[in-house]
């Protein structure tokens, strides 16, 4: 469904390159050349869209007016991505702060947003959050400059299964998940935020993957028409993209992460903005004017929640239905992040999360080394 655009993935899917099979996880204790050769690998590709950035980023820059001009890649203008498409549509909003904003839209090409980034084709990267741990985990020496939304995944099932498991929907937290045990639940691939979310859900539960009948699935589309005849009991994707279940009662919204449902996951973060370390250091004051922008956009977005969704549904999903626009763009609003800030623990929790999906060191990318002091929450 366009209104999500990109499935948000752990890096495994992201290493340029590498392969993306179990065969490229897990590797401990790298030398310092071979590091040096995987950043490279996000440097190459970068000089190669370099001259691509310059026609895609043309028609997303905001007025001519504001001093410091800041060109910005992005892996998304979904809702989960929410305040920088807004700041697109509202120029003002980085206005404000004397920053013109260039923007790239990369459709899910995560890869591209980080070697764009190490090139120097772009001044920041707004991508999963994984995304930039794991090139930092690789080599590449960046900074967190904003940290924009937390968790963005929920679980449907049939609205068969769920009357079967005489669960109703706004049951405990617990019971719903115990009612997941046996189903046919499809997500993204193993090492992705969605299969480890999803492996976290069912162990709150006191079970495994092994409990349910597990499968891959990354089309949308497919998700909602095997639900809808039967072929599976339920998936977990990106907030908003199972809604039209909801349109024609063929689906329930089981577990919403974005909803809070789970407390221990309502902080996690999961998209992030982030720059090269140098070019932090050397622009300080931009930086720090950075980070109140999307603050400020953050706050705007939840603050008026009526006339951003104006705004940001007029520029980017003109013809999108209207309901299944309000039912993406109100969860999304309760995922975006207060102060574009995280926490030391739930940035710790991240990189907790990715260990297991990669078993690799992310001792450099630790939140003391890597989040600038704006972007702190207590």
């Amino acid at each position: 469904m366009v209104l999500l655009g990109e499935a948000w993935a752990w890096p495994a899917r992201v290493r340029i390159g590498m392969r993306q099979d179990s065969s490229s996880l897990g590797v401990h204790g790298a030398t310092v050349a071979r590091e040096e050769e995987k950043t490279m690998k996000y440097a190459s590709i970068g000089y190669g869209i370099a001259a691509a950035f310059v026609v895609a980023s043309a028609g997303y820059a905001t007025s001519a007016t504001a001093e410091d001009l800041v060109r910005i890649a992005t892996a998304s203008t979904s809702v989960a991505h929410g305040p920088l498409p807004l700041s697109m549509a509202d120029p003002s909003i980085f206005g404000n702060n004397g920053i013109r904003i260039e923007v790239t839209n990369l459709n899910g090409q995560s890869a591209n947003c980080i070697a764009a980034l190490l090139s120097e084709s772009v001044e920041l990267c707004q991508v999963g959050t994984p995304t930039g741990t794991d090139a930092i985990a690789e080599g590449a020496k960046l900074k967190a400059v904003a940290v924009v939304t937390g968790p963005i995944n929920e679980i449907f099932i049939s609205k068969k299964a769920a009357e079967a498991s005489g669960v109703s929907p706004d049951a405990p937290v617990e019971e719903r998940i115990k009612a997941l045990k046996g189903l046919n639940l499809v997500t993204a691939a193993p090492g992705t935020a969605h299969y480890l979310t999803l492996a976290a859900t069912l162990e709150k539960g006191g079970f495994t993957m092994d409990d349910v009948r597990y499968r891959t699935l990354g089309d949308v589309t497919a998700m909602i028409e095997s639900i809808r005849a039967g072929q599976i009991d339920g998936a977990l994707w990106t907030i908003g993209s199972l809604a039209p279940l909801l349109m024609d009662d063929s689906g329930v919204r089981w577990i919403s992460m974005a909803r809070g449902d789970i407390d221990e996951f309502k902080t996690l973060p999961y998209v992030t903005v982030y720059a090269r370390a140098d070019w932090v250091d050397a622009n300080q004051d931009l930086v720090e004017r950075l980070h109140k922008s999307y603050a400020d956009a953050i706050q705007q977005l939840k603050t008026e929640p009526e006339r951003t969704s104006k705004v940001f549904k007029d520029a980017f999903f003109p013809n999108l239905d209207q309901a299944l626009w309000d039912d993406g763009f109100n969860m999304a609003r309760q995922a975006y992040l207060d102060g574009a800030k995280t926490t030391a623990a739930a940035w710790q929790q991240s990189l907790d999360m990715q260990v297991k999906g990669t078993g690799k060191n992310y001792e450099a990318a630790s939140f003391e080394a890597i989040v600038i002091p704006a972007a702190r929450a207590e």
